[in-house]
């Protein structure tokens, strides 16, 4: 009790708000690292149980308008891919950092339909040199991917010719050269299973899929804020007590001294 009444007396009274609020702010930073891994949880149980249903099949099954409801839900398609009107997306970066582009290839459904898709990344050189057409696949394929949602920009001028270069998947820009309907989405393709991660056209599983199970260090941070507000509100005290012993010892120092 007589360090309560110390603690608020005239003296320390300013010193105990200051650290009253540097608790209570330490606090709040770990109850916010723990909200923080709450989320990353559910995020994660939501990616894992999308990520593992079954594809859905595009040519049997309808797609969402939305396709905000196909959030890591994986899409299969089976068509004809069509080489002759492939474009690149340029301003790409490849894992060893130099200049890439994505092959996007439309891929021709029964329907008479096509839908887009990034089968992976290529350096651009290959795209200079001509070498595009050594990364053609199989022209038959049974493809699975993400839908992407097309990254549409009203201010993007009509060409007057067929381009190859692009710097973004704007699907009603790019259907004024193709000879078919395309989807309103594209298809971001997934390695097969068994792929080498060294293939080329390189695919690569969403950054999001491949942290499933991470809960990133939330819980560490959270310990080290509430670790902070502890030692400050335990050792507020002894430092009270301390500081007062230093101070009444000097006081006797002084007094022999002056008594001699």
């Amino acid at each position: 009790m007589s360090m309560l009444l110390k603690m608020f007396n005239r003296r320390w009274w300013w010193a105990t708000l200051l650290v009253a609020l540097g608790v209570l702010f330490l606090i709040r930073l770990g109850t916010w690292q723990l909200d923080r891994l709450y989320q990353r949880r559910a995020q994660n149980t939501f990616v894992a149980a999308r990520w593992n249903e079954e594809p859905l099949n595009i040519n049997r099954e309808a797609i969402p308008t939305d396709l905000n409801e196909l959030g890591y839900r994986r899409l299969m398609a089976e068509g004809t891919f069509d080489y002759e009107n492939q474009i690149v997306l340029s301003n790409q970066q490849m894992p060893d950092f130099a200049p890439g582009v994505v092959v996007v290839t439309p891929l021709r459904l029964p329907d008479n339909k096509a839908v887009l898709v990034a089968r992976g990344l290529l350096y651009y050189n290959d795209v200079q040199e001509g070498k595009l057409v050594q990364y053609n696949e199989a022209s038959a394929a049974t493809i699975v991917g993400m839908a992407r949602a097309s990254e549409t920009n009203p201010d993007t001028p009509i060409p007057d010719k067929p381009l190859l270069e692009w710097h973004r998947v704007d699907i009603p820009a790019i259907q004024h050269q193709m000879p078919y309907e395309l989807l309103p989405f594209f298809i971001e393709q997934l390695p097969e299973p068994g792929r080498s991660t060294v293939e080329m056209p390189l695919r690569q599983i969403p950054e999001d899929v491949q942290m499933i199970g991470d809960e990133g260090s939330h819980f560490s941070y959270a310990i080290q804020w509430f670790s902070f507000a502890m030692m400050f509100g335990v050792g507020y005290p002894f430092f009270i007590r301390w500081q007062e012993l230093r101070e009444k010892r000097i006081k006797e120092e002084n007094a022999t001294v002056q008594n001699r």
